[in-house]
């Protein structure tokens, strides 16, 4: 008897196979395919892009503006708030905390937020209410969006406090409520330069850019 070589059962049973359907893309593999690190790989599972980490950094983005909120509101003429405040140092420091949650967000498994519910919010034509309420629920996006609104209120306020010291104006009670609601905050500021008859701030462009 001739014996038949064991590769050629090997060979007939892997023809035999059918292959998986392909499937089509998702937003994970069209994620990995333009950024240069997988979502699984090894530096996206470090210490640092954790979940874990944007806990974390939920606490620092609400504690760390709270001490310079007290400078410009309580002692607002003093050096040390001019020389820390003056620059800006801190608001930067809040916004790479804020740039840090996002893309600490983008490479989680369940990323920030779905996409089709983000825009659902700029739908005129749907509830664009009750689709950013249904966004509440993902926590990557509450501290997303905590960050940013604290950032940009920290911004704001600074810039009444610099035009207070700029004009001679008053500007306790209006950076406190920048703090706690944020416009409204920027709004009494103006009523204060209309009432202490400064004015509002006009055309802030150099003349010379204008030619």
């Amino acid at each position: 008897l001739l014996s038949i070589p064991s590769f050629a059962f090997t060979s007939s049973r892997i023809t035999s196979l059918s292959l998986p359907p392909k499937q089509p893309p998702t937003t994970e593999t069209a994620l990995s395919a333009l950024l240069p690190l997988d979502p699984s790989s090894t530096l996206v599972t470090c210490d640092i892009l954790t979940q874990d980490s944007i806990h974390q950094a939920f606490s620092i983005a609400t504690f760390l503006p709270q001490p310079f909120w007290l400078l410009l509101i309580f002692i607002p003429n003093t050096d040390i708030t001019k020389k820390i405040m003056g620059g800006m140092q801190v608001v930067t420091i809040c916004a790479l905390i804020h740039f840090f949650i996002v893309v600490a967000s983008i490479v989680q498994p369940g990323g920030s937020a779905p996409l089709a519910e983000f825009a659902e919010v700029f739908d005129p034509a749907g509830d664009p209410q009750q689709a950013f309420l249904g966004m509440m629920q993902y926590p990557n996006f509450v501290t997303e969006e905590w960050s940013h609104v604290l950032t940009w209120d920290l911004f704001v306020g600074r810039w009444i406090w610099l035009d207070g010291l700029e004009r001679g104006i008053f500007t306790a009670h209006s950076v406190l409520l920048c703090n706690l609601i944020g416009p409204p905050g920027l709004l009494l500021h103006w009523a204060t330069c209309i009432v202490t008859g400064k004015g509002i701030v006009g055309n802030e462009i150099p003349d010379e850019a204008t030619d």
